[in-house]
């Protein structure tokens, strides 16, 4: 049932940066339910560019700026900002962590009863020492509801001794699903092979994935682009291929060609393509600085975590795997993914009952 509100008035206001397509989804299927509205700081950055049509937007939203976001006049958009907020009435604002300034004034401007913020960051980039603790503690203090999306993203908030209420959302948003889990027929090749797909770029920690498969002589496929692309290529021995980039909507046929996923990165605040690829009935493989390490593998049990800066802990998780790989099959194919997005809608429901 759709909730209808009088014009100008909304049941939850959320600030974000760009319009990333499992943002979009998310709010789509919140704005089902109730009245939002939607401020993006800006319609692309250097990574998310604007990537989903503004005619799939089934919610209010205003654009703070057209410029890329390390272009932005920050006191402009404060001001933009500001004064659209003055115009609406709302139950609840939802900002989008600590790293806007924009966004953390205006957090000591609206009222801290209405104040809630959405922490995507996770414990293992965050800075929560020193000054910077500091900070952190001050801006956490106008905030009635912290929404984190998992426990490693949760654990920031343990570490700054928050007392407020803390209601996980289990992920970031909602990733696209073009095809139904019941068609997905992939099983296991005879012999089995590996893939990544990411950005080709240091904090993915390519060079050790390479190094490892370089050993082993495994099958790897790099899908993705940057500017590591020709030096990895490089390295790399002829059990590895690099498929560039390709579009979401031919990944299926990339995932169904491959039997698990690995994402080791040096840091990384979620991981949603680790969701996609259990979605797509890969055992995953994750290194420890993954956020969703917790949420989404050790706790489901579909597949191992291994030491990011650590070639013998790969490798060995890789044996593991490859021993156990019908249990983290089943474990990942049984995984309930409509479940998942129901909850993280309902979080956002609690705020306005």
């Amino acid at each position: 049932m759709i909730k209808k509100l009088k014009k100008d008035q909304y049941d939850l206001v959320f600030l974000t940066n760009s319009p990333a397509f499992y943002k979009i989804n998310l709010f789509n299927r919140i704005s089902e339910k109730i009245n939002i509205f939607v401020f993006f700081l800006t319609p692309q950055n250097d990574i998310v560019v604007k990537e989903a049509n503004i005619s799939r937007y089934s919610f209010d939203y205003l654009f703070l700026t057209e410029q890329y976001l390390k272009k932005r006049n920050k006191l402009k958009v404060f001001l933009k900002l500001l004064n659209k907020l003055q115009t609406i009435q709302y139950k609840k604002i939802i900002y989008s962590s600590w790293i806007y300034p924009e966004f953390i004034i205006s957090s000591f401007i609206t009222p801290k009863y209405k104040n809630c913020m959405v922490c995507e960051s996770s414990i293992y980039e965050s800075k929560i020492y020193g000054i910077k603790k500091h900070i952190k503690k001050i801006i956490a203090n106008r905030i009635s509801v912290v929404l984190p999306s998992g426990i490693s993203n949760k654990q920031i908030f343990d570490s700054l001794g928050y007392k407020g209420k803390i209601i996980l959302t289990g992920g970031v948003g909602l990733f696209n699903k073009n095809t139904k889990r019941g068609n997905i027929t992939h099983k296991p090749s005879q012999s089995f092979k590996y893939l990544y797909v990411g950005r080709l770029i240091d904090i993915k920690n390519l060079d050790l994935l390479i190094e490892v498969f370089n050993q082993n002589g495994k099958s790897l496929t790099i899908v993705g682009n940057g500017e590591l692309k020709e030096p990895l290529k490089l390295k790399a021995n002829f059990n590895i291929s690099f498929s560039g980039f390709v579009e979401n909507e031919k990944m299926y046929s990339i995932y169904q060609d491959h039997d698990i996923f690995i994402l080791p990165s040096k840091s990384e605040p979620w991981g949603l393509v680790v969701e996609e690829a259990i979605y797509n009935s890969l055992p995953v493989i994750v290194s420890n600085k993954v956020g969703c390490n917790i949420d989404m593998v050790q706790q489901p049990n579909t597949g191992l975590i291994f030491q990011y800066d650590d070639k013998l802990s790969l490798q060995s998780a890789i044996e593991e795997m490859e021993r156990n790989y019908s249990l983290f099959k089943d474990n990942v194919n049984r995984y309930d993914f409509e479940k998942r997005d129901r909850r993280q809608i309902s979080v956002y429901m609690q705020l306005v009952r």
